[in-house]
């Protein structure tokens, strides 16, 4: 029986070093799934990791305890010698830590006493979890290679930073075989946050609100790293090869790729500029997207929509909902609103949205009522459409204020039950795919 200072340690090293070689090898993953917050958790990057580790591949025996059927969880099993259940630790709780340790790689518990240390650190992280969630903020999952979080637990701080700049990225392109990804949302990341925008303006600069949430922090993390420090490392993961990286023009949106050399449908920085190309020409060959293109570059220069230009919602077109005789819909630019104004100069993104301020057959449908839901804030609003449209910021400012307007009611005056759901449906014409 291995001591308890050795057991510790042989937890997050792998299978034992007795297990038979054909038993330590088969069917193991090479990588770690777990939720991007667990950078907020505990206070020295060393226990972080290690509750990285026991969450992930308790979390991966869940999931894999909820696939397999009773027989191919024994086959699984075969030939493990669980420890027996007690009054603290159940034998699924075991069966569950032991397929998630299997899959993994991780050395498995060998008494029932190893066991509830393990489990119970799995519900302190889920209960950190809960609060996360309970104050507002969204759960990304990030995947990296097993090795990486071992060396992140035994190096020195530098390593970890790369640790937790790689989970960060990862988390922002999710699923997808790539994505922009900026310097402020790694910053964040690195610290567990979702988004950049709950940390830093648009000049990468901690605001005000940043701070405060910062020195919240239970783990002591107070200081994000600076821009050129994650420029850094983004050029680190790209010369090392785990990141491919494509700017089609000097001043535009930068996309990363996971690198994935075995895998055929690897999206190196050519297939990235390959379908950057495909999708711009697909946008080019439809008359309705090229007349949408010239909307948004009319908005840029000032020019107001007129009322008989053609609003586009998804695969069909509507006449232009504004009332005529408002002063946005003169044939001459009109002055564009202060900066503290809730409206924009019009667009394409608000220009459906502006029909319901200008129509005065809206005025009665404002009457207050009781919502059955908490009303968002801006801020909610931006997080729930960041990653969905092109300018989440400008989009929820506008949204939010006609919303108000409206009473929280539908175009046809109907209360809306859940905004989440309708600020989707606005926003479809403009959604990124």
């Amino acid at each position: 029986m291995v001591g308890n200072q050795d057991y510790h340690q042989a937890i997050f090293t792998g299978v034992k070093n007795d297990a038979p070689a054909d038993r330590r090898r088969s069917k193991v993953n090479d990588t770690l799934q777990f939720p991007l917050p667990l950078l907020a958790y505990k206070e020295n990057h060393h226990d972080r990791c290690e509750a990285i580790i026991t969450y992930a591949t308790i979390a991966t025996g869940m999931h894999r305890l909820g696939v397999l059927s009773p027989p191919q969880i024994e086959q699984e099993l075969d030939g493990e010698n669980l420890p027996k259940r007690n009054r603290e630790v159940s034998d699924e709780q075991i069966r569950i830590i032991a397929l998630g340790c299997k899959w993994c790689g991780i050395c498995r518990p060998e008494t029932a006493s190893q066991a509830v240390w393990r489990w119970e650190r799995y519900q302190a992280v889920e209960n950190f979890l809960h609060s996360w969630k309970a104050a507002g903020r969204t759960i990304p999952w990030t995947r990296v290679r097993k090795d990486m979080v071992f060396e992140a637990r035994d190096g020195t701080e530098k390593t970890y930073h790369r640790f937790a700049a790689l989970c960060a990225v990862n988390a922002a392109i999710g699923s997808k075989l790539f994505a922009v990804v900026t310097r402020n949302r790694i910053r964040a990341g690195m610290l567990g946050y979702a988004s950049g925008k709950l940390l830093f303006g648009d000049g990468g600069n901690l605001t005000a609100e940043g701070r405060t949430l910062l020195e919240s922090r239970a783990d002591q993390q107070r200081q994000p790293i600076s821009t050129s420090q994650a420029r850094t490392l983004l050029d680190n993961f790209v010369k090392t090869r785990l990141l491919n990286r494509f700017t089609p023009y000097r001043g535009s949106f930068t996309y990363y790729s996971k690198n994935n050399p075995e895998d055929p449908a690897n999206m190196t920085a050519e297939k990235i500029g390959a379908a950057l190309l495909a999708r711009a020409q697909r946008t080019s060959q439809n008359p309705k997207l090229q007349i949408l293109g010239e909307q948004i570059r009319q908005a840029k220069q000032g020019k107001p929509l007129l009322s008989g230009d053609v609003l586009l919602s998804g695969d069909f077109s509507e006449a232009s909902p504004h009332n005529t005789s408002s002063p946005h819909n003169g044939e001459a630019s009109t002055q564009s609103p202060p900066d503290h104004h809730l409206i924009a100069t019009q667009s394409p993104l608000n220009a459906a949205l502006n029909a319901a301020l200008n129509a005065t057959e809206n005025a009665p449908l404002n009457a207050e009522r009781i919502l059955p839901f908490s009303e968002p804030t801006l801020r909610d609003v931006e997080h729930h459409m960041e990653g969905k449209i092109a300018d989440p910021v400008m989009y929820a400012r506008i949204w939010l204020g006609v919303m108000k307007k409206r009473g929280w009611r539908d175009t046809n005056g109907i209360p809306l039950n859940d905004w989440k759901t309708y600020a989707d449906e606005c926003c479809k014409p403009q959604c990124t795919k």
